[in-house]
């Protein structure tokens, strides 16, 4: 078992070894304010689906939403319009350098997270918990088997704690 993840450890590290040299500059006013007017233009769209109202007054559940996408659009299309004419200008913008072995990182632990998700729909909220726990434990290379106890033992009793202490019913 050792052996394997020896191996296991030194392909990730090979791995990792040749994403940390990787970097990405992106100017980040341009991409951000493009992903800002798509959120929040998405977003504002979906308000009146998800907020039901049936008044006809002027203040809704939906006023307060709406009012803070429309600000978010507007602010988003002023600085992709700044970025616009500075790209004609050809002056300065700002970048940011992007380490790929950070995002990488990243969309694991993402990846994680929707699993133990996805996983509490299918089966029971201790057993998701406790393959969530031993993923991430493999994950952060724990090695020692007391922290993979610890996790399971955990998981054990905070779900016999909610569901038979506190009557609070778990997925």
């Amino acid at each position: 078992m050792n052996r394997f993840i020896e191996k296991i450890d030194n392909f990730i590290d090979n791995k990792a070894k040749r994403l940390e040299a990787h970097s990405v500059q992106i100017p980040i006013n341009t991409v951000g304010s493009i992903l800002f007017i798509i959120v929040s233009a998405i977003l504002l769209y979906l308000v009146p689906s998800q907020i039901k109202i049936n008044t006809t007054a002027q203040i809704t559940a939906q006023t307060f939403p709406v009012l803070m996408l429309r600000i978010m659009l507007i602010f988003s299309i002023i600085l992709l319009l700044k970025e616009i004419v500075a790209i004609i200008r050809k002056t300065e913008r700002e970048y940011k350098e992007i380490n790929l072995l950070v995002e990488v990182k990243f969309l694991i632990l993402l990846f994680l997270l929707i699993l133990f998700l996805v996983m509490l729909h299918y089966i029971s909220f201790i057993l998701s918990s406790i393959i969530f726990g031993i993923l991430m434990l493999f994950y952060f290379r724990a090695k020692k088997i007391s922290s993979y106890l610890i996790i399971i033992f955990a998981a054990i009793l905070i779900g016999y704690l909610f569901q038979n202490v506190l009557h609070v019913r778990l997925p």
